[in-house]
């Protein structure tokens, strides 16, 4: 009797060691529910490729499935069904027994399966606490998480398990609400050059038939005419008729341009926002003539300092900047003139606009910085007028030659900061108005004081920041 045993023992473990090695494929869950007798309906929710047993109250002979396409039933047992969740949808189910008497109403609700949607979201997104829940056809995730990008990470996954992107209802709640400050520093430095040097001889030599007329003059051909400086004359008249008048023209500048602009804006996470400090200029954009009248249709174009952001925080700490940031200023150059050319008429001139502009995206931790934008830009401008011949000899041909030189360098740069902020108290601001006094009569005359005192610290903020003296917001 042993041996038979053994031999039936050794049999089942090659059968279950066959059964580990061969691959599995996945089967539909089943799950077991007993209900008891009533006239009410119960309610039975399945995920779709699901099943459920039904353990019966009393023997059953027939079950009724009105819509066999949500779900199918099927009896085992007098007193057992197994029901089969097929597609999302809802359907009922009516058991009855040998008397054709009603043992059982089921109410059935399929809805997408979401069990393997919340394992893939549990592995993606650790340590967001986001819940799927299906109803028909549609996934409902709930839950919290830090940032809208996490949330967004969460929709597009749950979009891989629906037929639909909108089937993909989006309730979960972002932990708090994250406000960004962004400053963008714009510093631009200009340098100019400008040397000119010229000679303006006319000489007459009357001996020579009527005359001889020579005749050199500078024509700055490089900036159009003298910018400035000083003429030097010489005038020397012969008795035989012939003079000799000669000026020299000379003139040098230097210069340098600084603009600093610094603009910050604070806005909610996600949330859009701009700010402009500056002006809008008047701009014809149409015309229309209506009963021998003109009528100009006028629109107003900023300029100034101008900032836009939309940051998003994508986790603690780090923040992703969509940033458009420019500076802008009228000026002459490139403006449009409209009109005044008859006598007495007056001209429209529309100014131009001198413009330093970045925009981009980038991502930064809170309290870092980046250099979005730069620029170096060297421009050199130089000419030459002479008399032929005359110009080129070796030491006097330098009293028949004139040089304008032009030389422009421009070095731009733009720098964004963004910074995680929070509320304070009201008594931690401080306003350009704060702490100062308008000197009196007195001391604005004999002194030549505009203020008395400005920014002087309170006895708290001095213990705690450790300042010693005025402090604030000075402008001299």
């Amino acid at each position: 009797m042993k041996r038979p045993l053994m031999r039936l023992a050794a049999v089942a473990v090659a059968g279950l060691m066959a059964a580990a090695a061969a691959p599995v494929s996945p089967a539909p869950v089943q799950t077991r529910a007993a209900v008891s007798m009533g006239a009410q309906s119960q309610l039975i929710s399945l995920p779709r490729g699901s099943s459920m047993a039904v353990d019966l109250p009393a023997d059953a002979r027939d079950v009724i499935v009105p819509n066999p396409q949500v779900a199918e039933a099927m009896l085992h047992s007098p007193r057992r069904i197994t029901i089969i969740g097929l597609a999302p949808g809802e359907t009922d189910a009516v058991v009855l027994d040998n008397a054709g008497r009603t043992i059982l109403s089921l109410r059935i609700r399929v809805d997408a399966g979401v069990s393997a949607l919340q394992d893939t979201l549990s592995r993606v997104m650790p340590n967001a606490n986001v819940h799927a829940e299906a109803v028909n056809d549609s996934v409902i995730l709930t839950g919290t998480v830090f940032s809208p990008g996490e949330a967004d990470r969460a929709s597009q996954v749950a979009r891989a398990f629906v037929s639909a992107p909108e089937k993909v209802i989006n309730m979960m709640t972002i932990e708090g609400s994250d406000q960004i400050t962004v400053r963008a520093r714009i510093v631009e430095v200009q340098r100019t050059a400008v040397k000119q040097l010229g000679l303006d001889a006319t000489a007459v030599l009357a001996s020579v038939g009527n005359g001889l007329t020579l005749t050199q003059a500078a024509t700055f051909a490089v900036s159009g005419n003298q910018l400035g400086g000083g003429v030097l004359n010489y005038r020397d008249a012969a008795g035989d008729g012939s003079s000799l008048n000669t000026s020299l023209r000379a003139f040098e500048r230097a210069g340098l341009v600084r603009i600093l602009a610094e603009p910050n804006i604070t806005t909610a996470n996600g949330e859009s926002a701009e700010f402009l400090a500056g002006g809008e200029f008047p701009v014809p954009v149409g015309q229309e003539t209506d009963n021998d009248s003109v009528k100009v249709t006028i629109e107003f174009k900023p300029y100034g300092v101008r900032l836009a952001v939309r940051p998003i925080v994508l986790s603690p700490g780090r923040i992703s900047l969509q940033l458009s940031t420019e500076v802008s200023e009228l000026t002459s150059l490139g403006a449009f003139t409209l009109g005044g050319g008859t006598a007495g008429g007056t001209a429209l001139v529309i100014p131009g606009l001198n413009v330093r502009r970045a925009s981009n995206t980038v991502e930064l931790p809170s309290g870092g910085s980046l250099m979005i934008a730069g620029l170096l830009r060297e421009d050199t401008r130089q000419n030459i007028d002479q008399l032929p011949a005359l110009g080129d000899l070796p030491v006097l041909g330098a009293l028949f030659r004139s040089r304008d030189y032009l030389s422009g360098e421009t070095e731009l740069v733009i720098i964004v900061e963004a910074y995680i902020v929070s509320p304070t108290s009201p008594g931690r601001m401080q306003t350009p108005a704060d702490g100062l006094q308008i000197a009196n009569d007195a001391q604005t005359i004999l002194f030549g004081q505009l203020n008395q005192h400005y920014g002087r610290p309170s006895a708290t903020d001095a213990a705690d920041a450790g300042w010693t003296g005025p402090v604030g917001y000075v402008i001299e």
